[in-house]
């Protein structure tokens, strides 16, 4: 009886494993992640993943996971909850943004379509004065800096060496 449990109970979890949906992760880099907003203040080791049509973001503390933020097809999912992006965007950044900005941001390019874009001599920045908000975003040497002075919101990304 307890070898048919055992099979039983193996055969169930072998069938369950193949049904979770997986995600392949193409590229994963490790960065000190700072994020601050009106509901999150964190600041920690933590990966960005890259995958196709995916991205990711865990951060950890003692090996605990303690923000994880997730960008896949039309959808923002933090700590489990899923918003449309532009949704997300109001209530992360509280403005409306375009939809692909953290996805912009994740990846290190440039927002706007570039708008205001100044080269420099290890990436680019830009400073945007929009109706209800103001962005400072740089990029130099894989470190990234996006901060929008009207509503507090601070999101930095530095490698770790």
């Amino acid at each position: 009886m307890k070898w048919f449990l055992h099979v039983s109970l193996s055969i169930l979890l072998f069938w369950l494993s193949g049904c979770a949906l997986k995600k392949e992760i193409t590229q994963s880099n490790a960065y000190i992640i700072t994020i601050k907003n009106k509901q999150i203040a964190l600041s920690d080791t933590g990966f960005i993943n890259h995958g196709n049509n995916y991205d990711s973001v865990q951060i950890f503390s003692a090996g605990n996971i303690l923000f994880h933020l997730e960008i896949m097809g039309n959808y923002i999912c933090m700590e489990g909850k899923c918003l449309e992006r532009l949704a997300f965007n109001k209530r992360f950044f509280e403005t409306e943004h375009y939809a692909e900005l953290m996805q912009d941001i994740m990846a290190q390019k440039p927002i706007y379509d570039g708008q205001f874009l100044r080269s420099t001599s290890q990436g680019f920045e830009q400073e945007l004065l929009l109706d209800s908000s103001h962005i400072i975003y740089k990029v130099e040497n894989k470190t990234l800096s996006f901060r929008d002075t009207k509503n507090n919101i601070l999101i930095r990304i530095k490698p770790l060496p």
